[in-house]
């Protein structure tokens, strides 16, 4: 089969979309973590390592791609810790990273909105952007990570620290505007698609070219993904 990246007709890979390493950290037991989704007739599973794609990525394209994804890995689950939250009058109110690789972190969130929407996985169903898939390659196979409002890229932390689910990538709006969600351990991230900037409240979020990157804090319990996630859960537990 044809690698969906380089072209070429090569033998595919076990390709993760979300790295493996966004999945680990969810596995406070000997259990895998469990994967839900808000969509009507899909129920949670169990998965050790995420969820992968065996026609999408040769192995020397993974690897490239890789690359990018053992840095986000480093940036934001093995550098990041309390250390990087920021206080007001005692109360903690977001998430700040002083120091990271612009091209490298912003190419991670391309590669990743590039794999969900070419992946014929159930899981990545909803990244149906199929208008940006040239785009995004182009991107990925030159190394241009574009400006800070190409692409923007938003982070949010979800305040409770117990987090363990992950809910299927989804579209979503900020005032008018079309983003993609996506979730990482504990992490909500937006990916803009759309060609109009920012919405003006989001703005001051988005990964630039220059530190710090500020990360919005949300507290699950008052959020629609909290409610989601539980109603989910609810649902899952009485058919089980």
């Amino acid at each position: 089969m044809n690698c969906k990246l380089c072209g070429e007709n090569k033998k595919l890979i076990k390709a993760h979309i979300i790295p493996a390493a966004f999945f680990r950290p969810l596995s406070t037991t000997n259990k895998a973590p469990e994967i839900f989704s808000n969509t009507n007739g899909v129920f949670p599973k169990r998965s050790p390592t995420g969820i992968y794609d065996k026609d999408i990525l040769c192995e020397q394209c993974d690897r490239c791609i890789g690359l990018w994804d053992d840095y986000a890995n480093k940036i934001l689950i093995q550098n990041f810790s309390e250390k990087c939250a920021v206080y007001h009058k005692g109360i903690k109110v977001a998430y700040k990273i002083d120091n990271y690789d612009y091209k490298k972190l912003k190419l991670f969130f391309i590669s990743l909105l590039w794999r969900a929407l070419i992946s014929e996985r159930e899981f990545y169903k909803r990244i149906n952007i199929s208008s940006h898939e040239q785009n995004l390659k182009d991107m990925i196979i030159n190394k241009n990570p574009g400006g800070s409002y190409n692409y923007a890229v938003a982070l949010a932390k979800f305040s409770d620290p117990k987090i363990a689910v992950m809910l299927d990538p989804h579209k979503t709006r900020f005032d008018g505007i079309n983003y993609c969600q996506f979730y990482l351990t504990g992490f909500v991230a937006y990916i803009k698609t759309d060609k109009r900037n920012p919405p003006d409240f989001l703005k001051e979020f988005c990964l630039k070219e220059r530190p710090p990157f500020w990360i919005i804090l949300r507290d699950l319990n008052n959020s629609k993904d909290g409610k989601i996630i539980k109603d989910i859960i609810l649902k899952a537990t009485r058919k089980g």
